[in-house]
């Protein structure tokens, strides 16, 4: 097996394995193989090539604070619409379910004794008063838990403590 890369101003924009003594003449339409070039194996999409000689792609710059910011926004967002699990039940927290099970909070609030309907997942399930607030509260203290790590997360970009969106990543964004 020999690797080819197909090339396009000068970086290799797909990598081609062909089988041992086929080579990009023989496989591929005369246009085409003029841009194919023979490439040791470790040579990946993106690497460049100038007189024989392959390279790879310079280190992506570092990521700015403001980017990091946005970065950690986002991921947050992820974090808290991604749902939970309360009791062994999964319970959606996209912000339209988060403002369900708020209205139905409300709801039992102002009627303690009614017992209302709830659908999580595909089936349906009774809930008192009781059972609406403790869900209400573990969906208001996850969504909360998420704006706190963005915020300690942001903290952590402003003093350079974090300096990558790896380490946005990585950090422990459920509590």
């Amino acid at each position: 097996m020999q690797s080819y890369a197909r090339v396009d101003g000068g970086v290799a924009v797909e990598i081609i394995n062909l089988p041992a003594g086929i080579g990009p003449s023989e496989a591929y339409h005369v246009d085409i193989a003029a841009s194919i070039l023979p490439c040791p194996a470790e040579v990946v999409a993106g690497w460049s090539v100038g007189d024989g000689q392959w390279s790879p792609p310079p280190p992506a710059p570092a990521a700015s604070k403001a980017d990091l910011l946005a970065y950690a926004a986002d991921k947050r967002w992820r974090v808290e619409t991604g749902g939970i699990t309360v009791s062994g039940v999964p319970v959606a927290t996209d912000r339209e379910s988060q403002s369900l099970i708020t209205g139905a909070h409300a709801y039992v609030q102002t009627n303690p004794g009614v017992t209302i309907k709830y659908k999580s997942g595909a089936e349906f399930v009774d809930l008192d008063a009781a059972t609406v607030t403790a869900l209400a509260t573990a969906v208001a203290a996850h969504v909360q838990a998420c704006f706190a790590s963005e915020a300690d997360v942001a903290a952590a970009i402003a003093d350079d403590t974090i300096t990558t969106t790896q380490q946005v990543d990585d950090w422990p964004w459920q509590r």
